[in-house]
């Protein structure tokens, strides 16, 4: 299909909506994730039950990624990028007059909802009007901005929190989402769809429904206990699905996904690369907070700076691997990414009770320069190797890839973080050394899937 691509200076105007969108997601997420040992009192919820505000909402937002890309791809991305612009303001709303956790949880899947409609066409929004060169800086751009928002995120949030409450970060949401969709109407261009795609429906269904139950099992199973008999439905649920839908997509003329994306290296590689990087970086993203509250005795807004070294050299870093990506092959960019992963994961494994706040900001350093470094060049190579007429679904499911990521991390490391904590409050440790016992195990596991990352990241081609 044939795109009349804007000139340079609008294409930059257009990047600017998409940056709106991506600023925002990131905004919340980072201060939500400062929220939550207040929510968590407030409510009355333990850890293992709180994290849900957070891994409901990658849950939610990565289920419907390849469905809201497959229909990028038929219909226009301009309006289906818009409405979750709005989608994710009315979550917003729900969450700021939210008065239990059941509320907080319905509110973060809407904005679940809107975010992965914004995700899953932003990177092709990119794709489309960037070519060449400018596609690797349009993406190291991207990433500053993710980085912009995380930095402002535990500032901004830790400052709100301490002064207005926890409900302030929500309402902070809404003006940003009205900037977004006033200035979208008139910048991004109408791309058409291709009528000659179809859409298997049953196929989505059968995507959904696996995914759901397989994230939903594997998020709730710290709370609710792994041989929990709902827990272990829900896995064979996802058994079950998962054989409906790999049938369906063999069979189907018209298949949702299209297994045949796999095929190519630089996609496959890409995706494996991405679920073990993201795995491996929100080890930390949960527990970090809950740390530095329970054992260090810091409030919100110490947290928050502490947490701000990691956004400042994500944003550098993203930048720089951004332009690197034209003079350097990617394997070599996100290999090096993935040795500083591994050194941080395990800076942070053997943090103690007593650390140094040097020590805590060159941790997150650290891990700033390995998530920026290895992020920019993947999405631009498995970007760059869609075939004609899949960029939507291509680019979506390299975002269900790093959610799902998200989502492995979150719920694996606070799996492993409460059994430790538990055993050993079971041998009659105290509260402090169970505590930093769980969380050397849960980064230890971070560890390893920077190795496992590298190694990957380091075979392709």
């Amino acid at each position: 299909m044939h795109v009349k691509v804007p000139r340079l200076s609008k294409k930059w105007m257009i990047f600017t909506v998409t940056a709106n969108g991506t600023f925002m997601s990131t905004l919340s997420a980072g201060i939500v994730n400062i929220a939550l040992p207040t929510m968590s009192q407030q409510f009355h919820v333990s850890l293992e039950s709180i994290q849900l505000v957070v891994s409901l909402y990658l849950l939610v937002l990565t289920c419907l990624l390849p469905v809201f890309g497959k229909l990028s791809d038929l219909y226009s991305r301009k309006w289906m990028y818009l409405g979750g612009f709005v989608t994710f303001g009315v979550g917003a709303l729900f969450g700021a007059l939210a008065n239990s956790l059941t509320v907080m949880l319905l509110a973060r899947a809407i904005q679940g909802i809107g975010s992965s409609a914004m995700m899953a066409t932003s990177q092709a929004l990119i794709a489309q009007i960037f070519h060449g060169p400018s596609r690797g800086k349009a993406f190291g751009a991207i990433g500053a901005v993710v980085a912009c928002g995380s930095l402002a995120g535990p500032a901004i949030g830790g400052a709100l929190i301490q002064a207005w409450g926890w409900r302030s970060i929500f309402w902070l949401t809404l003006p940003i989402c009205a900037l977004g969709v006033w200035r979208g109407i008139y910048l991004i261009p109408r791309f058409k769809g291709n009528k000659r795609l179809h859409m298997d429906y049953v196929g989505a269904l059968y995507y959904t429904l696996m995914s759901f139950s397989f994230l939903y099992a594997l998020n709730t199973a710290a709370d609710k206990g792994w041989t929990n008999p709902f827990i272990l439905s829900s896995f064979v649920l996802s058994i079950v699905f998962a054989s409906l839908f790999f049938r369906r997509e063999k069979t189907s003329k018209y298949p949702f996904i299209g297994l045949s994306i796999f095929k190519i290296p630089a996609i496959s590689y890409g995706y494996g690369v991405a679920v073990l990087g993201f795995t491996a970086l929100f080890t930390n993203s949960v527990l970090l907070p809950f740390y530095l509250a329970d054992i260090l005795h810091l409030d919100p807004i110490h947290i928050g700076l502490l947490i701000l070294p990691f956004p400042v050299t994500l944003a550098i870093a993203s930048t720089v691997s951004g332009a690197l990506c034209a003079k350097w092959p990617a394997r070599i960019i996100t290999t090096a990414g993935f040795v500083f992963l591994f050194i941080s994961t395990l800076l942070f494994a053997f943090i103690g009770a007593t650390p140094s706040f040097s020590y805590i900001i060159l941790a997150q350093l650290i891990m700033g320069i390995g998530s920026g470094t290895f992020q920019v060049p993947n999405n631009t190579t498995v970007i760059s190797a869609s075939p004609k007429g899949k960029l939507g679904v291509v680019a979506s499911v390299n975002a269900l890839a790093r959610n799902a990521g998200m989502i492995l991390g979150i719920a694996l490391s606070v799996a492993i973080f409460a059994a430790v904590q538990h055993l050993l409050l079971s041998q009659g440790a105290d509260a402090q050394t169970a505590f930093i016992s769980g969380y050397k195990w849960a980064l230890g596991f971070g560890a390893f899937c920077s190795v496992a990352g590298g190694i990957l990241s380091a075979k392709r081609e």
